[in-house]
């Protein structure tokens, strides 16, 4: 995950992810800021009505990808020397998020081993007090293409 340091504002500090505009699908989610907190990470966005669906809500699609990204924040470390790729995501939803808040995704390393590493954490609003899912996946580190 390619990120610079924030040096004002409200997200100094943090290092940002900003989604370059090159017609790939992650352009859409919007600036995502992170940092580590041990054990983990702590990955944020700011949610607006692009991320609704039909009921106000923030979608559930859009919510799995913020957990694909706040995966990859997670094992950022472990990517140095290869990529990695998603071999699978389990998401409960258990609750709604809500336009305007900023969601806050929490992720930390479960197991690693050679090429497989397995993470988990939440998704909240509210500094963490509004969960609104948990979830956990296995990312496969793979070669760069070149």
């Amino acid at each position: 995950m390619a990120a610079s340091l924030v040096e004002d504002g409200p997200w100094k500090g943090w290092r940002a992810w900003h989604a370059k505009p090159e017609g790939r699908f992650v352009d859409g989610l919007g600036d995502v800021y992170y940092r580590d907190e041990p054990p983990g990470i702590l990955a944020c966005i700011e949610t607006t009505r692009k991320h609704a669906n039909g009921l106000g809500f923030l979608h559930g699609g859009f919510l799995m990808a913020f957990i694909d990204v706040t995966m990859f924040a997670t094992i950022r470390h472990q990517l140095q020397q290869s990529a990695g790729v998603t071999l699978q995501c389990s998401t409960d939803f258990m609750g709604a998020g809500h336009i305007g808040k900023l969601l806050e995704g929490r992720g930390h390393v479960v197991k690693e081993t050679g090429k497989l590493v397995w993470v988990a954490g939440t998704l909240t609003q509210d500094d963490g007090a509004s969960i609104v899912c948990q979830w956990h996946g296995l990312l496969r580190k793979v070669p760069r293409n070149r």
